[in-house]
């Protein structure tokens, strides 16, 4: 597998860190956007090449990529409330803490332990600038957003701590094993709720195999790092502010303090919990209405603050049930995750219950 990684960082750091009038700001933006290797074209790429795989899921819960997808403000080059001197830390840290190595010797690592007819030819990695004001990226993501669903594609924003970078790899392994599942079903039905319970159970199992000494394999994704708090308040420091809450973010011209926007706390199920939330979903295992596939994967708090109904699903449910589902069949059958990528959905669930 070749690896294409484009950093738009160097590309991008003059736009991002000067003081410019956004009117004299788009014409050459859009230049660099539109070109070849520019983010428009890339993204039109894959929508024609592969579309953007669940995008109506990860839409309907506000979350895990969806600010990529949407290129929101073109990832906070024209949000108005963005720190130019935040973004200046940002890009020079991104740049002292090496990210761009750092995620190629991760994606090279994790290739190795992929049977080679499932990798694809090329994967193209692109890594897109962090927006400090963006509350999806900053709360829902704790810093990092990803997204790896179209295959040969793998997209990524990080706001660049020591923190983020220990979760990374976690992170970015996740992402990796969403392309290749999606490649190899190769479908362009719906994904239904077994799918996508299968697709995160499995990208779950992979981060197990590969770093053994995590608890919450099926979590890590959503867990922020130990010392975010306090890169929140540094961050609130370039708007004079004690808490990263009291910033204002400017979502499509709305203006509104960013503790609105503040996901529940990621707690792990207890056996309880989990055996009651594995029969409210194995009833809805052939659904494919995106919000409810999102509502049984992310859970009522989520979902309920962008308006959709509840089912009664702790926070990020889904993700641990389809971990637990995918382990209970590996065991069952012997068979390692690597040789389970391609498996039919269906057959996860045709062993003994969790």
């Amino acid at each position: 597998m070749q690896i294409d990684l484009r950093n738009t960082l160097t590309v991008l750091s003059r736009f991002f860190t000067e003081r410019t009038n956004p009117n004299g700001l788009l014409p050459n933006y859009l230049e660099w956007a539109e070109s070849e290797h520019g983010i428009i074209t890339i993204l039109n790429e894959v929508r024609v090449r592969q579309r953007y795989q669940d995008f109506d899921i990860l839409s309907a819960a506000r979350s895990d990529g969806i600010d990529i997808l949407e290129a929101q403000q073109q990832y906070g080059l024209f949000n108005p409330t963005r720190s130019i001197e935040a973004t200046k830390w940002c890009f020079d840290e991104s740049q002292r803490l090496m990210i761009q190595e750092r995620i190629k010797t991760t994606l090279e690592m994790m290739a190795k332990a992929i049977p080679s007819s499932l990798l694809p030819e090329r994967l193209v990695v692109v890594i897109l600038p962090a927006d400090c004001a963006n509350g999806t990226l900053m709360l829902n993501g704790s810093g990092i957003s990803c997204y790896g669903r179209s295959p040969g594609y793998l997209f990524l924003r990080v706001w660049p701590t020591t923190g983020n970078l220990n979760r990374l790899d976690y992170i970015l392994a996740r992402s990796f094993i969403h392309g290749i599942r999606k490649n190899a079903r190769n479908t362009d039905s719906p994904t239904s709720l077994g799918e996508a319970m299968v697709l995160e159970g499995l990208a779950a199992a992979f981060i197990k195999s590969v770093f053994s000494d995590i608890e919450h394999p099926g979590l890590i994704g959503f867990m922020p790092p130990d010392n975010w708090e306090e890169t929140l308040a540094n961050v609130a420091g370039y708007y004079r502010k004690i808490r990263y809450d009291d910033v204002v973010v400017n979502i499509y011209g709305s203006q509104i303090h960013a503790g609105r926007m503040r996901p529940p706390v990621v707690v792990p199920l207890t056996r309880e919990e989990l055996d009651y939330v594995y029969e409210l979903m194995i009833a809805q295992t052939d659904c494919t209405e995106a919000h409810i596939v999102a509502a049984y994967l992310y859970g009522d708090p989520l979902m309920a603050a962008q308006g959709h109904p509840s089912f009664g699903v702790p926070h990020l449910a889904g993700f641990e049930v389809g971990y637990h589902v995918v382990e209970r069949y590996l065991q069952a059958t012997g068979i390692k995750v690597a040789s389970a990528l391609s498996i039919p959905w269906r057959d996860f669930f045709n062993v003994e219950r969790l």
